[in-house]
């Protein structure tokens, strides 16, 4: 499993990471050694770049999106 595909599952696991990640999501992105690419795919939530970057076509994966602006949170 890639990194970035790592780092989402977690995401989804780990109460505590999400709502760090729900504060500052670039930063838990980061720490979990995801790079500028991976990180742009997510905040932006392109799913063919994610499965594309993930190494996983046919990935089915739900992580909640937060960008702290004010905007609803997403599932993909």
């Amino acid at each position: 499993m890639s990194k970035l595909m790592e780092s989402l599952k977690k995401l989804g696991e780990d109460a505590i990471l999400l709502n760090a990640y729900k504060r500052d999501p670039e930063s838990v992105l980061r720490r979990q050694g995801l790079n500028d690419e991976e990180i742009g795919a997510v905040m932006t939530a392109d799913i063919d770049k994610l499965n594309r970057l993930g190494g996983h076509a046919d990935y089915q994966m739900f992580v909640l999106i937060h960008h702290g602006s004010g905007r609803k949170e997403r599932t993909l």
